[in-house]
């Protein structure tokens, strides 16, 4: 099993934990962590195969990555918890509140992978296979609406994760089993609609790697917010409203 890279960033209170997407890692939330920590003990890690985990992943799947947070969680003293993710982070938080929806205080998502129309096949495909930096630039700005957002550091960072030993290998791996098991995310929202967890979901209007399927939103239930002129990163294009809205939804969860 992989070893997850786990921190607890600080704050007090009841336990938020915040996992990223595909590619990414828990530097991720830094614009997002100080206005959570003012309410919670907030705590981030990165995921198997990505920032400073092991690059073992086993099967790779959405389930077999969800079980390896779960198993991290406890062996943190962690026995509940409000799950913040995105994108694949999301999905996986969806999967983590379906087994287990007792260990779970509320769900947070942003552009969850599962609820969406489906994650760009052709954008995971190519993700581990960049090398060139300029090709990278291009790659990396599908991700937002402004591009400058996504800066030669953020390509440096990402260029310098791929070539750690094994990441490119674990991540397509991911990739491949995220788009085959994306459908078993897909049969979640209607699980964790039959728990009484509080759930909100975040999501850009102008999100093109992961497109909003409203129906599913629907099913899904709980608190929708859509943010206006972002893509798929609405908590890094949009800190300061996606924080108010985690902020005062977590709050009242954590009043329940």
């Amino acid at each position: 099993m992989s070893e997850l890279a786990f921190k607890t960033l600080g704050g007090e209170g009841e336990d938020i934990v915040l996992i990223h997407g595909f590619g990414s890692d828990r530097l991720s939330w830094l614009a997002t962590s100080p206005a959570l920590m003012a309410i919670g003990k907030v705590h981030a890690l990165d995921l198997p195969g990505h920032g400073d985990s092991s690059p073992e992943i086993g099967d790779g799947t959405p389930h077999a990555l969800a079980a390896q947070i779960a198993v991290v969680l406890r062996a943190n003293g962690i026995s509940r918890a409000h799950l913040v993710g995105h994108s694949l982070g999301g999905g996986l938080a969806m999967l983590m509140a379906a087994n287990e929806p007792v260990r779970v205080i509320s769900l947070s998502l942003i552009a969850p992978a599962g609820l969406g129309t489906g994650v760009d096949p052709e954008f995971l495909a190519a993700y581990p296979e960049l090398i060139d930096a300029d090709a990278a630039m291009t790659h990396l700005r599908r991700l937002v609406v402004l591009p400058l957002l996504i800066n030669k550091m953020t390509v440096q960072r990402v260029l310098a994760q791929l070539s750690r030993e094994g990441v490119r290998e674990a991540l397509t791996m991911i990739a491949s089993q995220l788009v085959r098991g994306e459908a078993s995310i897909t049969c979640t929202p209607t699980a964790v609609a039959g728990c009484d967890l509080p759930r909100l979901v975040l999501w850009g209007d102008r999100d093109t790697l992961n497109p909003l399927d409203q129906h599913q939103l629907n099913t899904f239930g709980g608190t929708g917010l859509i943010v206006a002129n972002t893509a798929h990163l609405p908590h890094i294009e949009n800190p300061k409203l996606v924080n108010e809205a985690l902020v005062s939804f977590i709050s009242r969860a954590r009043a329940l």
